[in-house]
């Protein structure tokens, strides 16, 4: 897998537009530490189970459970669901999945990278780029069957047009990036490194893109993000002038 460390936000921006701006059938996804791996909720979960619990088992239970959890909650006469359908309401409501999320924009992913406050473990923020188009044309991939890009169509994920949004299925215990590398088909991911310090820079430009809460989670959620958002950016905001403005100061 290729790794690109940038020097600031506006690198990633004018990065973005000379690799992807031309090319059609790349997906994004971005994450808050460049040390975290590509890889489900189920699976996270799947790594506090009991030994006897295996990945598989893990997957089948969770959907019987959801099947039953949700009688009655869809409203009178629900449409039928088959069974990514249902991973992908569960996703949208938080259940564990096998799913992972991905978007059409990478400018809507690097919302996703920069959203959280908190700062990484490694220092950088980090925004992947994969080539679904040429992935799923390789005779590699063709020839198996345990990961597949699903786009739901039901109505009940509203987020997914918001987001561009759309998933890959992955077997339960693995991860995207290890997954690649064990069948050679790692060279369609870019893994694209900025540091942490470009968080505030990344957020107001990209509300300037009408990329924030309220247009990503086009529900109460999203309406409550954007209210946090607004004064903690506030804050910061008010901190880089004031900081700004003194050492003009002492410079006159």
């Amino acid at each position: 897998m290729e790794e690109v460390k940038l020097r600031d936000w506006d690198h990633f921006k004018g990065y973005v537009s000379s690799e992807y701006a031309e090319d059609i059938g790349l997906v994004f996804r971005g994450q808050r530490d460049s040390n975290w791996k590509i890889e489900s909720t189920l699976t996270r979960l799947c790594f506090s189970m009991p030994l006897g619990i295996t990945p598989s088992n893990l997957e089948r239970k969770q959907l019987e459970m959801f099947k039953l959890k949700i009688r009655g909650l869809r409203g009178r006469n629900p449409s039928p669901l088959d069974t990514n359908e249902l991973w992908s309401l569960g996703q949208h409501h938080g259940l564990c999945t096998p799913l992972v999320d991905w978007t059409e924009s990478p400018f809507i992913a690097a919302y996703f990278a920069f959203e959280q406050a908190e700062v990484s473990a490694s220092g950088y923020r980090s925004i992947y780029a994969l080539d679904r188009m040429r992935l799923e044309r390789d005779k590699t991939f063709e020839s198996l069957a345990d990961v597949i890009f699903y786009e739901p169509i039901q109505d009940d994920n509203d987020r997914i047009v918001s987001q561009a949004g759309l998933f890959t299925k992955l077997p339960t215990g693995e991860n995207l990036v290890s997954w690649l590398t064990r069948h050679q088909l790692d060279h369609y991911i870019t893994k694209i490194d900025i540091e942490d310090c470009w968080r505030l820079p990344a957020i107001n430009d990209l509300k300037t893109m009408n990329i924030l809460g309220s247009t990503i989670y086009p529900d109460l959620h999203g309406a409550s993000v954007t209210c946090n958002m607004w004064f903690e950016t506030l804050a910061e905001n008010m901190e880089q002038k004031r900081v700004l403005y003194s050492r003009v100061d002492k410079l006159e």
